[in-house]
């Protein structure tokens, strides 16, 4: 478990999975709702960081959910961790 992970941890998230794809990690947020933060690779290169509930809303849809500063300052700290340790090229350094 890499710091970052554990950073995440105190923020109340668990990792549910982390491979040469990307890192996913989820947390009940205090009004009920499951707030997911995605890292993915893209093979366009154009690697992404998403951040939304988990759950399908009434228009079929997962709702955008906005991260903090620190949720996002981890994020990309876990994005460069994952680009190092797979390989990812072409994504701008960050």
């Amino acid at each position: 478990m890499s710091r970052t992970d554990k950073k995440f941890m105190k923020l109340g998230f668990k990792k549910v999975h982390e491979n040469k794809y990307g890192a996913s990690f989820i947390r009940k947020d205090e009004h009920g709702f499951y707030h997911k933060i995605e890292i993915g690779h893209k093979a366009s290169n154009k690697h992404l960081i998403h951040s939304y509930q988990s759950e399908i809303n009434h228009d079929g849809f997962n709702n955008s959910v906005g991260m903090t500063v620190i949720q996002a300052k981890l994020a990309l700290k876990k994005y460069k961790e994952l680009k190092r340790k797979y390989g990812w090229v072409g994504a701008p350094n960050a």
